[in-house]
């Protein structure tokens, strides 16, 4: 081979080096539309809605996505995107205390910040709702679902009445929620229903200590008739209930049942960790629930609930309370009702048509199990019970 073949080989490498470098070195959002160079002022205090109209209409019109910087920005119409992107923060660390995305101000009393028709996606932006001194009261989510295929990723949302919300009237199938933040929630974290396809949550996580309602009255995520949802990772704290599963959701055209799983989510201070309420289909595998009340209560008609390595404790309720249902089973399970205040079992059997125990560790300060006279569908083995067990010291738990 000639020296002259081997120059243009090494200079072939070397170009095509170059354009690999220069390519990665490019910033992703090089063809973005930048919110800032339209004119957004981003103080907190300036109106900058129909400068995000604008941007998000060119980028309609472009197919380019719509980037929001860092700043401080007061909306007070709802954002429509629709097969389009708003982007905030790349890579911020969207569960900090502290100030690391680019913030949106609501002030949109009869609508949601933001509606996520079919393709819509936002990422990287934190929300806040400021009540100006007034208290929090009843209003559309900060994000509403209303199409097929929406994305919400590394968002945080605070201090608002619902944080994301299918709109109960739209197929909002493979919805993605994930890597998101809700902070101090006053009604409902999410509220999905009418997913007529899978659809996903993840890592999703509900905090909202701040909020005496939420204690109260609040819901973590409140889950209606979806075709196939998939939940995983998720955490709820200081809720009435964690995860709500119903029928029929208020203010919702859609109606029916819940087909799904949750696997590896978890709550913490709640009143009772998960309630399923009518004919719902729901896998449980793993995850760790601490609440007040009950771990979990199943009643009304027709649900099918399999339960496999959940740790239950729980502080005046059974951690496991079955008063209706098709089929409930749970495998592996660990259920433990410690305060010696109150009497109740740990486990509670009522109702349901066909109930399989096997497996479980339970204890409790009173009765360990209960089961109703004249069930006759109950089945009960291997378990290992403990009943009259001492209530066990209480461990400080402080944040440094």
């Amino acid at each position: 081979m000639t020296m002259r073949v081997w120059l243009a080989i090494l200079a072939g490498a070397l170009l095509t080096a170059a354009f690999t470098m220069a390519a990665l070195a490019a910033p992703q959002d090089a063809s973005a539309i930048d919110v800032r160079t339209l004119g957004a002022v981003g103080d907190g205090k300036a109106d900058d809605t129909a400068v995000f109209e604008r941007a998000i209409a060119r980028g309609r019109q472009t197919g380019q996505a719509v980037r929001v910087p860092r700043g401080r920005y007061r909306i007070t119409r709802t954002l429509e995107l629709k097969a389009q992107e708003l982007v905030g923060a790349d890579h911020a660390a969207w569960v900090a205390d502290e100030d690391t995305l680019p913030t949106i101000l609501p002030d949109v009393p009869n609508g949601p910040a933001i509606r996520l028709l079919g393709g819509g996606s936002v990422h990287g932006i934190y929300f806040f709702q400021d009540w100006k001194g007034g208290q929090p009261s009843e209003r559309p989510a900060i994000i509403q679902l209303a199409g097929v295929g929406t994305r919400v990723s590394e968002v945080k949302i605070q201090n608002a009445w619902d944080g994301i919300s299918a709109d109960g009237k739209s197929n909002v199938g493979r919805a993605l929620i994930r890597d998101c933040f809700l902070v101090d929630i006053h009604n409902v974290g999410v509220r999905i229903l009418g997913t007529w396809d899978v659809s996903w949550i993840s890592r999703v996580e509900v905090w909202s200590p701040a909020s005496q309602r939420f204690l109260a009255r609040g819901v973590g995520f409140l889950v209606g008739k979806n075709d196939m949802l998939l939940m995983s990772d998720c955490f709820v704290f200081s809720a009435d209930r964690g995860y709500k599963f119903v029928e029929s959701v208020p203010g919702s055209d859609i109606r029916g049942v819940m087909w799904g799983s949750m696997t590896n989510c978890s709550a913490d201070f709640c009143g009772i960790g998960i309630e399923v309420d009518g004919g719902h289909t729901l896998s449980l595998a793993g995850g760790t629930y601490w609440t007040h009340h009950s771990g979990i209560l199943i009643h009304g008609k027709g649900a099918q609930v399999r339960m496999s390595g959940l740790e239950m404790k729980s502080n005046s309720g059974p951690c496991i309370d079955i008063q209706g249902g098709s089929m409930v089973a749970a495998a592996g399970c660990q259920l433990r009702r410690e305060m010696a205040k109150f009497i109740s079992p740990a486990l509670r059997i009522n109702g349901g048509e066909t109930v399989a125990i096997s497996g479980c560790v339970i204890s409790s300060t009173s009765t360990a199990i209960e089961v109703a006279e004249g069930l006759k569908g109950v089945v009960l083995s291997g378990n290992a019970a403990r009943e009259n067990v001492p209530e066990p010291k209480e461990e400080p738990n402080v944040a440094p």
